[in-house]
This record gives structure tokens, C-alpha cells and sequence, in this order.
């Protein structure tokens, strides 16, 4: 591999980049961090929310879009915080384009969206994107994640469950049917889980090994931190007080005892595990649920699992948030309409949609709320350290939580509503003084670096490498990382996988997904075959069909194939300076210099960040 001149790289990067629960041994680390870290971004907040600014200052923003901005800049305008610019038109496209579908924008399609003097572009722009296929690719992937779509779960789930789970949640997306009904089918499903799709999400649950104790408290906190928000995993061991006062009030008042209860409603389901193969390599699930029965804290002495010693029952199901106890026989049946018809259900739901558009959630992380810091008019009388109130807007939160349900729990509108709003279009560039506090009032658009999927897909498009990944037991290869049903796949393209693990995917089992970026990571952009083969116009396959290739085919001038390079790669035209240090670096081999120009901006944090 040709080594690339250091002095061509650094410059153009670094014209690019200008632009818990402490006390329980379980507790993850990084969940811990991320809890502390966050409050201490509302205790921010909340200063600057007291502090005294006099006269409320006026329409500080640009002309609102819909109701979002109301609360947004209002808030804004009450407590003297100066918002953003509007973000420019190449800014917006690149943006919205990878939180509606997952793809960066093409050169060409940059261009015209740039000359199209259309007032209404934008609208027509989201309007175009929410519905395509690229969306309901993107949302499936989206669900997948949030439910942790995957084929390797022991030998549980398999390929055929796991290829069943994804197509039930891609027509959820295609038909954009209603979230409720999705989830209540989740929570209730029954029957042989290579024929009834939704019943792979209760399989992940299964503890091997474990008492089915362990079974029912891990699916209990499964559908809570994700249909709920609220992680209730901490009281199925022991009681909230004198553990989690410095990250949860709501369940330092909770006990274990009304955990069980809870966790009861999955105390009649029985499942069974059918081999599918000679070897007893792969299994069916065959869920099925008794009459009667409930919650026992009985268990082998020999095997008494990770929990501590479960103390008395048997426990009838009682739903901890509202004390609603199932009307029938039927308890997870029951427990799904509880759950879909509690408001809660809703405020999650929109508030996951918001966490992925802005980066931070008006809740967050969007998966530990509070529920006793959430209403501003009956705030805790001693909330100790942590801030009154959870939610940055709860006006908003609950008018959200509001359209949600009148909706008939549609996702779609919700995207559509928030993408064009003024909030969610305001530059990623601060002009003034930043304040972390700020964070909470999204006074800018907050970047996010990119998923592992997502960095894979822009690559491709950006190179114009696209090439197609074979899925086990599908009839069509696919295009892009964001269109995989798992982190299992592609399983005979090692390179692909390669390149998916070291940026973070995971494997939805036991490798919790990160966008943390890593040293590995930067080696990995500067040296793999895999990138630098993808912007030469000679090698790795390519040849003329590369982005490069293309140019080297071109009449374009060398400073037109710079722009052209910027603009699929970064999603922008250079400054003055950029093409200034990208035309002095010619030689006389323009393969070479293209190269290196493109391969410069793919390890630049243009590209590795949506902002």
C-alpha cells in the first residue's frame, strides 16, 4: 500500500474538523457514567433556568414551523439563551437524509437540492424521504437495534426466527402500523416462534442455566426499559431505598416484593424448546401460558441463579405503575394493553424518535426515566441532588405524547413533525459563548458521530463502491450495512464484519452497541485495504467505477474533481483554504493525488459525524 503524504492529509483533516446506582455491583460502568454525566447536563440547565434575566427576550429564532417550536424557542426566549442560525441547505440535506434513512446524500443529488430555489424544498424534501424505501430500511434497523434482532441468542432464536422477527418489524415500518399494536403483540405472543414473528423478542429474555425466575424478572426489565423506559432490573434484586437515591427517585420508593408482582405476568408462560436439526444445534421456541398459577420464590438450592434469595409469594400480577391487576386469565395479554394504555407508553415512544433526531432526548438517556421528577406541578418534595425535574421541556414531552396517541401511535407522523420543525434545522455552529447547559434547551444541533452501519453505507455511496452482501437464507443480496437483519451478517463477507465491529455494532447479545471512537478505529480508516482500496481508480476491484475513477475519466478540471470529491464525501463544497491546500498537493500522478484528497476526507470528522 502506497504511503499517503502526511502533509496532504493533516491540513485538509484539519480543515475539515473546524468545520446509577453506585452502590449495586451490577450496575454497568458505562451506565453509570453516562447517568452521572447527564445529570450533572441537567443541574446546568437547570442553573441557567433560575438564574434572573429580566425582560424576556422575543422571537430570537427564525419564524417557528409547527408547535415544536413554540415550547423550544420559547423557553429559549424566557431564560435569555440565544439559539442558532438556521442551518444552510447542504448542512440540512446531509443531516436529514442519515436520521431519515440511514445514506448520505450523492454529489448530484447535493447539487440540485443547492440550486433548487424552491421556498418549500425542505418540506418537500422530508416529505419525499419519510415512506421511501430508504426509510423503512433505515426504521427497520432502528427497531431491530431497539430490540435486539438477532439470530445467535444460544441456539434459541436461529436464522429462520431471527429472519421472521425482522420482516414482522419491517412491515411495522412499511405499513407504518400503530406502535401500541406492535408492542402489545410483543408482550403476548404464543405459538411456535419459526411461525409467530414477535415472539423472538420474549425468547431473548431466557436466562439458560437460571431458574425461570430469572427468565420472568429479565423479560419483566426488558419490556420496561423499552416500552416504559425505566430500567426496573436493580429492584429485581433488592429494594430501590438506599440504593438508587442518587439516580432514581421514582424507584428508591419502589421494593422488590412489587417487582415480583410485576414480573408475574410471565409467571404462567411455559416455554418449550424443540430441536430443528439431528444435532440438536438449533431450536424452536413453543410458548404457551397456564390458567393458573403465579410468582413463587421457590427455587433449586443447588441452581439458585445470579439474584438474591427470593422471600415470600406466591405473587398475583399487580402493574406496578398504576396498580392495574389483570381482569382475566390471560396475564401477559393483560399486561400489554396496560402497558400501551399508559401514558407512559407514549412519552417513551416519541421521546426514543426525538432522542435519535437531536441527538439528546428531551428525556435523557431515553431509556432511565424518572417517573416521580416528571411533572413540574407536583414536583418531589426532597429530591436530594438530583434536579426537580427530569424532563428539559415537559410541556413539549406531553403535547408530543398527545399527537402520539391521537395519532393511533404512528411513527411516521412523529418524524415528519419533528424534521420539520425550525428546532430541529438550526445549525450545529455556535456564534456565541457555549454553555454545556445549553445542550438541554437545543439551542444548536448537537452532532452525533455516525453508527458502525451508517459509516460502512457512507463510505460506499461516497466512493461510489457499492457492492452487494449476501444474507443467510435470503433470496436477494443487499446494498447496505443498514438493510442487515443482525450483527450476525454479512457471515461470509469478513471484511464487512470486520469493518462493522471495530466501529462499535455489537452484537445485541453480549457487546452492547457503542459510538465511542477509539484509536483502532482511526488506525483502521488510515490503513485497511478495505478503505483505501475503495478511492483508487486501479485496485481493489473497482477500477473506473470508483468515485475516483469517475473523475479520472472526466474532463473536469482538477479544481471541479476537489469539489466533486467534497461533495460526496462531506456532504459540502470546500472553503477557500481547503481547495487551496488540496490544488498546491498535485503531482504527477492525479490518481494518486485524487486518492489521497478523497481518503483525507474520509477519515475527517465531516464525514464520521451527522451535524
Amino acid at each position: 500500500m502506497r504511503v499517503r503524504p502526511k502533509s496532504v492529509w493533516i491540513l485538509i483533516l484539519a480543515g475539515v474538523a473546524a468545520a446509577a446506582d453506585p452502590t449495586c455491583t451490577n450496575y454497568p460502568a458505562s451506565s453509570r457514567q453516562l447517568d452521572l454525566s447527564r445529570l450533572q447536563l441537567q443541574r446546568g440547565y437547570q442553573a441557567i433556568a433560575s438564574r434572573p434575566v429580566g425582560k424576556p427576550i422575543r422571537r430570537l429564532a427564525a419564524a417557528r414551523n409547527n408547535f415544536i417550536d413554540d415550547y423550544i424557542f420559547g423557553k429559549m426566549e424566557a431564560d435569555g439563551v440565544t439559539p442558532a442560525p438556521v442551518t444552510g441547505d447542504a448542512e440540512f440535506l446531509r443531516r436529514v437524509m442519515l436520521d431519515l434513512t440511514g445514506r448520505v446524500p450523492t454529489a448530484e443529488r447535493i447539487q440540485e437540492f443547492l440550486a433548487s430555489e424552491n421556498p418549500n424544498k425542505r418540506e418537500e424534501l422530508v416529505d419525499e424521504l419519510v415512506g421511501s424505501e430508504a426509510y423503512i430500511d433505515y426504521w427497520t434497523f432502528f427497531y431491530a437495534n431497539l430490540f435486539e434482532v438477532t439470530g445467535r441468542y444460544y441456539n434459541l432464536i436461529g436464522v429462520p426466527g431471527r429472519n421472521l422477527f425482522y420482516r414482522y418489524l419491517r412491515d411495522f415500518v412499511s405499513r407504518d402500523r400503530s406502535y401500541g399494536d406492535v408492542a402489545a403483540e410483543m408482550i403476548g405472543a404464543s405459538g411456535d416462534s419459526y411461525v409467530v414473528a414477535p415472539m423472538n423478542f420474549l425468547i431473548r429474555g431466557f436466562q439458560q442455566g437460571d431458574p425461570v425466575q430469572d427468565t420472568w424478572d429479565t423479560i419483566t426489565d426488558r419490556v420496561t426499559t423499552r416500552f416504559l423506559g425505566v430500567k426496573t432490573e436493580c429492584i429485581s434484586c433488592h429494594d430501590g431505598r438506599r440504593h438508587l437515591e442518587q439516580i432514581n427517585l421514582y424507584l428508591t420508593e419502589r421494593r422488590r416484593d412489587e417487582f415480583m408482582r410485576l414480573s408475574a405476568f410471565f409467571s404462567r408462560m411455559n416455554m418449550t424448546f424443540v430441536p430443528v436439526d439431528a444435532f440438536n444445534q438449533n431450536n424452536k421456541t413453543l410458548v404457551s401460558d397456564r390458567m393458573s398459577g403465579g410468582y413463587h420464590g421457590v427455587v433449586n438450592s443447588n441452581n439458585p441463579g445470579p439474584r438474591p434469595p427470593r422471600l415470600g409469594g406466591p405473587y398475583d400480577a399487580v402493574y406496578m405503575f398504576n396498580g392495574g391487576k389483570p381482569k382475566s386469565d390471560e396475564w401477559r395479554r393483560e399486561l400489554g394493553q396496560l402497558i400501551t394504555a399508559d401514558r407512559q407508553f407514549a412519552r417513551v415512544a416519541v421521546n426514543y424518535l426525538w432522542a435519535h433526531l437531536f441527538t439528546t432526548g428531551i428525556v435523557d438517556p431515553p431509556d432511565a426515566w424518572d417517573l416521580r421528577r416528571l411533572d413540574p406541578k407536583n414536583p418531589p418534595s426532597d429530591p436530594g441532588t438530583l434536579p426537580a425535574i427530569q424532563p428539559s421541556h415537559p410541556e413539549l414531552l406531553e403535547r408530543l405524547a398527545d399527537e402520539f396517541i391521537s395519532s393511533g401511535f404512528r411513527i411516521r407522523p412523529m418524524l415528519r413533525l419533528m424534521a420539520l420543525s425550525a428546532a430541529y434545522q438550526l445549525s450545529s455552529t455556535y456564534e456565541r459563548e457555549w454553555q454545556p447547559g445549553y445542550t438541554l434547551y437545543f439551542a444548536r444541533h448537537v452532532p452525533r458521530r455516525l453508527l458502525a452501519e451508517e459509516i460502512h453505507d457512507a463510505m460506499a455511496i461516497a466512493t461510489n463502491t457499492v457492492t452487494p452482501m449476501y444474507v443467510t437464507e435470503w433470496d436477494q443480496p443487499v446494498m447496505f450495512a443498514t438493510q442487515l437483519p443482525d450483527p450476525t451478517e454479512p457471515q461470509f463477507d469478513n471484511s464487512a464484519r470486520s469493518f462493522l465491529a471495530n466501529f462499535g455494532r455489537g452484537d445485541w447479545w453480549r457487546l452492547p452497541r457503542s459510538s465511542n471512537s477509539t484509536v483502532l478505529q482511526v488506525l483502521y480508516m488510515m490503513n485497511d485495504f478495505a478503505v483505501n482500496n475503495r478511492t483508487f481508480a486501479s485496485r481493489g476491484g473497482f477500477n473506473t467505477t470508483s468515485r475516483v475513477g469517475q473523475l479520472m475519466q472526466s474532463p473536469m478540471s482538477d479544481e471541479d474533481a476537489v469539489k466533486q470529491l467534497f461533495l460526496a464525501t462531506v456532504g459540502r463544497n470546500p472553503n477557500a483554504q481547503e481547495l487551496a491546500v488540496a490544488m498546491s498537493r498535485r503531482g504527477t500522478n492525479r490518481e494518486n493525488w485524487l486518492s489521497d484528497v478523497q481518503w483525507a476526507l474520509l477519515n475527517s470528522l465531516g464525514f464520521l459525524f451527522n451535524h
